[in-house]
């Protein structure tokens, strides 16, 4: 029994996870010398101690864990608990704990809990998950206007009708927007010059639409923008905030020259049981009327 007894206490001090036991007044009974390594308090610190009075947990872990120690106590074992723990030197780590109830003639007398270090496989965890989310966002952002491309537009347009679909009492409409005069911008000051153009439009989009509103660039100087829930008659007057804040803006492609680039607009709003391909043909159209109009307007079928 000395022999087991023995061995019990070197596998206990020299292991690399956290040990610990909880009595049921939720004082800690016996912990591993880890601690130090772990948290950087010494065993003498926090032995004897209610898991309440100690600060090596955050206020809402503490919580969880006075929760899961009254249901380890009630007999039901908790896997998989995941903590924040703080550090003696102020440094959070994240700890996952397993806790088993101690059992002697059938009497719970405390609870035994292992405690494994996953600070740095968090870590890894998020750094993935922050890079997988990035590169989603790169796929289909246009890097240029920051704007969504024009793949994106397809899926969203189809999950719009979709959605119109469902319930035709909800209008859609859809605005196309097309940069006047942008070749001969392009060929007079440089595709540096046209991008800064590009790039100022989409941000004065941006500024002009509601949070449920998306825009995308279409494919060169083509940009649309899918209004869910509004009539044409609404869209109407997005689209003329779009058309006049992008008017005030000033380029200056060359020293001593500002210039004004102006856009042209068709709006339309979405028919039922209307083709998807039909539909984005059909305000392009709009939009090419508005070119042959005399430019720098918004044509829509009101």
């Amino acid at each position: 029994m000395r022999e087991s007894e023995a061995k019990y206490r070197l596998a206990f001090e020299s292991t690399s996870d956290g040990i610990f036991t909880i009595d049921c007044n939720y004082n800690i009974s016996n912990i591993t010398p880890s601690i130090e390594r772990q948290l950087g308090y010494k065993v003498e610190e926090v032995i004897n101690r209610p898991i309440q009075d100690l600060n090596i947990l955050t206020p809402e872990s503490l919580m969880r864990a006075v929760s899961d120690v009254i249901q380890v106590l009630s007999g039901v074992e908790v896997t998989g608990a995941v903590y924040e723990f703080i550090a003696k030197d102020g440094i959070r780590k994240i700890g996952e704990v397993t806790g088993t109830p101690i059992i002697r003639e059938g009497r719970i007398l405390g609870v035994t809990a292992i405690v494994r270090d996953i600070t740095e496989r968090k870590r890894i965890e998020e750094a993935l998950k922050s890079s997988e989310t990035r590169y989603r966002e790169l796929s289909i952002i246009d890097d240029l206007t920051q704007l969504y491309n024009s793949r994106y537009f397809y899926r969203q347009l189809k999950m719009e009708i979709d959605r119109v679909t469902r319930y035709e009492e909800q209008p859609m409409t859809l605005l196309l927007l097309d940069l006047d005069d942008f070749k001969q911008f392009n060929d007079a000051y440089g595709h540096v010059e046209g991008d800064h153009v590009l790039s100022q439009l989409g941000q004065v989009v941006k500024r002009c639409l509601r949070q449920t509103d998306s825009a995308y660039r279409y494919g060169g100087e083509e940009f649309t923008i899918l209004l869910p829930m509004t009539t044409i008659k609404d869209a109407a007057v997005t689209a003329e905030r779009i058309r006049t804040e992008f008017k005030k803006e000033t380029f200056s492609p060359a020293p001593g020259k500002d210039v004004y680039v102006t856009v042209s607009i068709g709006l339309g709003q979405y028919k039922p049981q209307e083709d998807m391909k039909a539909f984005v043909h059909r305000v392009d159209q709009l939009m090419y009327q508005a070119k042959k109009n005399g430019k720098d307007m918004i044509y829509s079928e009101l």
